[in-house]
C-alpha cells in the first residue's frame, strides 16, 4: 500500500472522524476537507489540527456536532463563521488532542472560496461523504477525488509554492511573510512569479498587525535551518519590512549560521542534555529559548525597538534584551577572565547564563575551553551553594548579635552570600565570626 494511501486510512479510522461523517450524512450536509489539512495527508504528514468547511451554518454545525461527542465548541470569528472543536485526552478519540475547525465558505462555491486562499497548495479540498471508500482505492483515484481548481496538486508534486492569484496577496499581505514560513517548513521552492510579487507588493506588510508578522517570522525560526529563507527574504526585500533598521544584516545572517550548524561548541557537548533541556523551554506561548536566541541573533542591538513592534510578550523582550547585554559584559571580562568573575557573571545572569554563552559563542570568536571553564564553575561551584542555602539568616543575626530589624542586617546577609559564593565561607561558624567582624568595623 503507498504512502498516500495509508496516510488517508490512518487518518479516516480515527472513530471522532467516522462519527463527524455519519453526523454530516444524517443532517444532509456537504461537509470538505480543505485547506492544509488536504496538504498534510497528500504529503503524508501527521496532523492533528483539522479543517473543514460547508456552505451554510458552520457554528450552529460545529456546536451540535460537539454535543453529540462531548467535546468542546469555540466560536471562532463570524466572517467568516468558523468555530473549532476540540476534543481533549481521555475521549474516543486516539489522537492526544483532536481539533477541528469549521469554517463557512467565504465565496458563492467551493471553487470560488478555495481560489482566495493563501497558496495553491493550500487551496484543495476533499468531500467528506467519500472517504469511506478511501481505504480500498488505489492512489489515482484518492487524487481523482480531489478538487484542486489552482493546480495545488502539480505544486505539491514539484515542491513549488504559488500564490493562486495576486489578488489573495493584496487581500491579506502577510501571505507574503506566510510564503516563505511553508518554504522553510516544507523545504519547497519559491516560484519566480510569486518572488515577483513579493517585491511588487512588499511595502503592504507594514501595515499588517505586528503580532500576525510575528507568529510567521517565528515559526520560520523553528525550523532547524531557518537562515537560508531569511536571506531569501532579504534578497526578496521582504526582510526589511518585517524587522525594519536592521544594520549589518550579512553579518548578523553569518551569526545565525554560525548557531544553526553548531548551537552546541565542542566543549560543552558533555552538557548536551542540560543545553536542549534549556533550549526548549517556554519563554512565552508564541516560543522558546532556541527560537528567541536565533532571533536575537538576526536583530542584533535592534531587539528592544523590533520587539516591542512585533509584540513580543515582556518575558521573551526581555531574555532577548539580557541575551545582548550579558554578551556585552562576558565580552569584556573574557581577556582579564578570574574565578570571582565567573562567579559574579553567572550569579548576575542566573537563570539565562546559558543562553548567553551560546549567543556569545555564535557571535564573537570564542574559547570554547573559556566557555567550558564557566559552564563547570556554575555546576560545580555555584548549583552545589544554591542547593546548600544561606549559610546565616536574618534571625540568626538578630538573636546572635542582637540586632534590630532594619537595612543593615540586609547588607550583612548580602556580604556573607558574597563571600560564601566567591569561596571565602563555607560553614555557618566561619559566616557567623565574619558577621562579628563586620560589625566591629561599623561605626
Amino acid at each position: 500500500m503507498n504512502t498516500t494511501t495509508q496516510s488517508f486510512q490512518k487518518f479516516f479510522d480515527d472513530p471522532i472522524l467516522r462519527a463527524l461523517t455519519t453526523f454530516a450524512k444524517e443532517r444532509g450536509v456537504q461537509l470538505y476537507l480543505v485547506g492544509g489539512s488536504v496538504r498534510d495527508l497528500l504529503l503524508g504528514r501527521q496532523t492533528t489540527d483539522i479543517d473543514f468547511t460547508l456552505a451554510s451554518n458552520a457554528i450552529q454545525f460545529a456546536k451540535a456536532f460537539a454535543a453529540t461527542i462531548g467535546a468542546i465548541a469555540i466560536a471562532l470569528e463570524e466572517n467568516p463563521p468558523t468555530a473549532r472543536v476540540i476534543v481533549k485526552p481521555g475521549s474516543s478519540s486516539q489522537s492526544p488532542q483532536l481539533s477541528m475547525d469549521f469554517a463557512q465558505f467565504r465565496a458563492a462555491s467551493l471553487t470560488d472560496d478555495l481560489r482566495l486562499r493563501d497558496l495553491t497548495i493550500n487551496a484543495m479540498a476533499i468531500a467528506l461523504e467519500s472517504v469511506e471508500t478511501f481505504t480500498i482505492m488505489a492512489r489515482e483515484q484518492i487524487l481523482c477525488r480531489v478538487i484542486d481548481p489552482c493546480g495545488g496538486m502539480k505544486d505539491l508534486k514539484t515542491g513549488m509554492l504559488r500564490f493562486p492569484s495576486e489578488q489573495v496577496v493584496i487581500a491579506d499581505p502577510v501571505r507574503l511573510l506566510r510564503i516563505y514560513r511553508f518554504a522553510a517548513q516544507l523545504d519547497f521552492d519559491i516560484s519566480q512569479e510569486a518572488i515577483d510579487l513579493v517585491t511588487a507588493h512588499r511595502s503592504m506588510l507594514s501595515d499588517v498587525a505586528g503580532e500576525r508578522c510575528r507568529d510567521e517570522l517565528m515559526k520560520i525560526f523553528h525550523v532547524k535551518k531557518a537562515h537560508p529563507y531569511l536571506q531569501q527574504m532579504e534578497a526578496s526585500g521582504l526582510l526589511a519590512q518585517v524587522v525594519p533598521n536592521i544594520e549589518e544584516t550579512p553579518r548578523t545572517l553569518t551569526a545565525l549560521e554560525t548557531f544553526e550548524e553548531n548551537p552546541i561548541p565542542p566543549f560543552l557537548q558533555s552538557y548536551r542534555k542540560e543545553i536542549e533541556r534549556y533550549l526548549r523551554e517556554k519563554v512565552s506561548v508564541e516560543t522558546d529559548r532556541h527560537s528567541l536566541i536565533k532571533l536575537s541573533l538576526l536583530l542584533g542591538d535592534n531587539v528592544g525597538d523590533i520587539g516591542k513592534r512585533l509584540r513580543f510578550s515582556r518575558k521573551a523582550g526581555q531574555f532577548m534584551e539580557c541575551l545582548i547585554s550579558g554578551s556585552a559584559t562576558l565580552k569584556n571580562i573574557i581577556p582579564q577572565l578570574t574565578r570571582k568573575q565567573i562567579n559574579h557573571f553567572l550569579r548576575n545572569h542566573a537563570s539565562d547564563w546559558w543562553g548567553i554563552l551560546l549567543y556569545s559563542a555564535a557571535v564573537y570568536p570564542m574559547d570554547s575551553a573559556i566557555l567550558k571553564q564557566i559552564a563547570d564553575t556554575y555546576y560545580e561551584h555555584i548549583l552545589p551553594i544554591c542547593k546548600q542555602g544561606r549559610l546565616i539568616t536574618g534571625d540568626d543575626l538578630i538573636q546572635e548579635f542582637h540586632l534590630k530589624e532594619g537595612t543593615q542586617i540586609g547588607v550583612l546577609l548580602k556580604e556573607i552570600e558574597d563571600r560564601q559564593f566567591d569561596g571565602e565561607i563555607r560553614t555557618r561558624a566561619e559566616a557567623l565570626a565574619a558577621v562579628a567582624v563586620l560589625i566591629q568595623k561599623c561605626p
